[in-house]
């Protein structure tokens, strides 16, 4: 059976969804990266080896603010510590034969493609895997380019115009999470920001360590609040079961 035919097909079409709003995001990130000072190459390249979305966006704003690069990495490092989880997962449900396709797989692995891997109905496998994350990095990267060189021709109003459509997208993905935990996200995020602007101006730490720390800290706060209600909220037999467990 050829490689491409069947689950590579199906996931290459449930992938069209996000190789749309793939090639729209990032076709903002092209113009940023532009206006950031980044060459076509450069621009085109830390699409097609990151494919994080927000990290990418929070890695040309501190190349922009002059941050040294341990800042950036180590930032976008935090902010990808997601995806450690996400492929994780992704073995329960998918059969890999070696090692190659658990990093192929591992590389490309979004929060989107996650999303569409884990409640697909069929057969999520190898191949199918490959025709999702192939198409979606298409999208990635062609936006990215597509991005960049309109740059040459897009006025200034038109380009900020679009650069503010990428944040639009990531409030509709933010959104519906925060509904959850309406008030501990809210004061979460007035945390970050608040440490992120002691640690800048009055200590002046760095951008990228600013936020960096600031990140860390709002987080582990909010980790330890929730962990405690819910286990506040567990049963007696439950919290003694966990505690002798």
């Amino acid at each position: 059976m050829n490689f491409f035919d069947g689950d590579f097909r199906r996931g290459a079409a449930s992938a069209i969804p996000i190789f749309i709003g793939y090639f729209t995001a990032s076709t903002a990130f092209g113009l940023l990266a532009r206006g950031a000072g980044l060459s076509g190459w450069q621009s085109i390249l830390f699409s097609a080896t990151n494919l994080t979305g927000a990290a990418q966006f929070l890695a040309i704003n501190l190349i922009a603010s002059g941050a040294f690069p341990l800042e950036i990495v180590f930032s976008i490092f935090l902010i990808n510590l997601r995806y450690f989880l996400m492929t994780a997962s992704l073995l329960t449900k998918v059969r890999y034969k070696n090692s190659l396709e658990k990093y192929l797989t591992a590389f490309a692995v979004t929060d989107e493609v996650f999303s569409v891997a884990m409640v697909d109905g069929g057969n999520v496998n190898v191949r199918f895997m490959a025709g999702l994350q192939s198409t979606s990095w298409s999208g990635w990267v062609l936006g990215t380019v597509a991005g960049f060189f309109a740059g040459t021709f897009l006025s200034p109003a038109l380009s900020a115009a679009m650069q503010v459509a990428l944040f639009a997208l990531f409030a509709a993905l933010l959104v519906p999470e925060i509904k959850k935990y309406r008030l501990v996200a809210f004061l979460t995020a007035l945390c970050a920001a608040l440490l992120n602007t002691f640690f800048y101006y009055v200590l002046t730490f760095s951008a990228g360590w600013s936020l960096a720390i600031a990140m860390i800290l709002a987080s582990l706060a909010a980790t330890i609040f929730l962990s405690r209600q819910n286990a506040l909220k567990k049963s007696p037999v439950e919290r003694e079961f966990c505690n002798h467990g």
